[in-house]
């Protein structure tokens, strides 16, 4: 009998140790990718890269909406790393991309709700045509806009025009403005102003983002993520529970797949992270980040998971972190859940 309750033990606790929360592993669901079409897709206006989690397990899933890099224009095919180790904890990404497009218009948001809907009222059945499991169910209640890079000005600029069912904002090495010479004037943020939204924000710096790709010939070519007009212009326009993670060692393009990573090292197009550092353990860093705020808004985990997000010696690569509570309400617990509030003229500062 003795033997029998040791062994019982031993087996809760291994059921406990198991499954404890562990962002920066994959999770239990694979990932499946699909890329729809407008000329091939009933009521779509723009491509659409969409990936899920695939099971026959009954999920319901928040959806992160992801404006890539180069003002949403580079593809999900270049991010597709990244996106199964988020879908395999149960997280879905719908990812426009605005090819053939004025990219002037790309910036303003304002069409990423042209998305929003056609997905809800389409994309299951899509996905089911395609193959996919019957256990997935899109909270379409529950949405994260996300941004890389001047897709961060997207992600915000949708915002800034209505909140929508967004439930926090997710932006990896946001850059401000149209290019990175500041030539084109519209910004999203005004420096000095709070932005007109407040919602829980994470901002996922790589530490050479500010570090410029070409260097031989002096200063003409900006870095990919000018000091003043990325990260922490926008952390200081957040007027909601803000986190910044900033990843020390890794640059701008680092976050795509290894060829699309390469192709950028090779270019010398922006800073890249020497090969002491590890591009996948970087995306999982990055994954895992992702998986744990867009856990704790939702409730899925309790608010102690936030270690994840404010420990760095429990990432996978060296790290600096700081974080803000909302100025809306410096006392509110910062485990409470808050919708999104939105008005049209910017939060004053206190």
């Amino acid at each position: 009998k003795k033997m029998r309750l040791l062994l019982i033990t031993l087996s809760l606790f291994l059921v406990c140790v198991s499954s404890e929360f562990d962002p920066f592993q994959n999770g239990p669901y694979k990932s499946m990718h699909k890329t729809f079409f407008p000329i091939l897709t009933s009521e779509l206006n723009h491509m659409v890269d969409v990936f899920v989690p695939d099971t026959d397990q009954v999920v319901e899933s928040p959806i992160i909406y992801f404006a890539a890099g180069l003002g949403a224009l580079i593809p999900g095919e270049c991010y597709k790393d990244l996106m199964a180790r988020i879908n395999s904890h149960g997280i879905s990404v719908i990812q426009p991309s605005m090819l053939g497009n004025n990219p002037v218009d790309n910036y303003e948001g304002i069409w990423m709700k042209e998305i929003m809907d056609w997905a809800e009222l389409h994309l299951r059945e899509e996905l089911a045509n395609a193959g996919l499991q019957d256990g997935l169910i899109l909270d379409h209640n529950s949405i994260f806009p996300m941004g890389h890079s001047s897709g961060g000005h997207v992600a915000v600029e949708y915002l800034k025009h209505q909140c929508g069912n967004a439930r926090g904002t997710i932006l990896i090495s946001p850059v401000d403005g149209f290019d990175p010479f500041g030539l084109i004037p519209i910004d999203a943020v005004t420096p000095g102003e709070y932005l007109n939204y407040a919602l829980p924000s994470l901002i996922l710096m790589a530490g050479l983002d500010n570090v410029k790709g070409i260097n031989i010939i002096g200063d003409l070519v900006p870095a990919c993520a000018p000091t003043e007009l990325s990260n922490k212009r926008f952390y200081d326009a957040f007027p909601g529970n803000t986190w910044f993670v900033n990843s020390t060692y890794y640059g701008h393009g680092d976050v795509l797949d290894d060829f699309y990573a390469d192709a950028v090292h090779w270019t010398h197009f922006c800073a890249v992270a020497d090969e002491n550092h590890s591009k996948d353990e970087y995306r999982r860093h990055i994954a895992g980040e992702i998986v744990t705020f867009v856990k704790y808004v939702m409730g899925h985990e309790d608010c102690e998971v936030l270690k994840f997000i404010e420990d760095p010696s429990l990432m996978p690569v060296e790290a600096t972190v700081f974080s803000k509570q909302t100025v809306l309400d410096p006392s509110a617990d910062i485990c409470d859940q808050t919708e999104c509030k939105w008005q049209e003229e910017p939060f004053p500062h206190q």
